[in-house]
């Protein structure tokens, strides 16, 4: 497997993944193109809308993202991003700290550790950006198996804890886990 910062050479392969893998087994998500945490409006917005934005970031090469390639083919997306960046994550926005936002791993790929590959990767790609610290924003708590898609896009706490990652706050049924760099 390899992992490579999103990039405009990537983007008929990203939105295909965005179009038919990432959400096969999970319609409800398939508007997202991982614009929740870019788009002000992300509710009132359309599937095309978000993926006519989610297209230009990455012909703009403005776009933020990690992704996972297996055999050519990918197979996994991770949103990290200066925390100054993204809207609408717990606590202080601070210059400096990235937020690592989402993790989306083909259905057919779950379970052999993209995702942590994905993360590795996340805290590296924020290293060289300047970044001395990065944040992530696990659900916690029991997640009842109706609610485990929606808790897990943000990654397992335990994942980060593996990571090096601390809890530094708790707030309603999710925390805020940092890694200083």
């Amino acid at each position: 497997m390899t992992v490579r910062p999103v990039s405009p050479d990537q983007h008929d392969a990203v939105l295909h993944y965005f179009d038919l893998v990432a959400y096969a087994d999970n319609p409800n998500w398939s508007r997202c193109f991982c614009m929740e945490r870019l788009a002000a409006d992300y509710s009132e917005r359309t599937k095309e809308q978000n993926r006519a934005s989610r297209s230009d970031l990455i012909l703009s090469a403005k776009a933020n993202g990690l992704v996972a390639y297996r055999l050519g083919r990918v197979v996994g997306w991770c949103h990290a991003a200066p925390k100054t960046e993204v809207l609408n994550v717990p606590g202080e926005v601070t210059p400096g700290v990235g937020a690592i936002v989402c993790f989306v791993v083909a259905p057919d790929q779950r379970n052999q550790g993209i995702a942590t590959t994905l993360l590795d990767a996340a805290i590296e790609h924020l290293r060289k950006r300047g970044m001395r610290s990065v944040e992530a924003y696990p659900v916690i708590g029991e997640i009842p198996p109706s609610r485990w898609v929606f808790a897990n896009y943000l990654g397992p706490l335990s994942m980060y804890v593996k990571a090096g990652f601390q809890i530094v706050e708790q707030l309603d049924g999710q925390a805020i886990v940092r890694r200083e760099l």
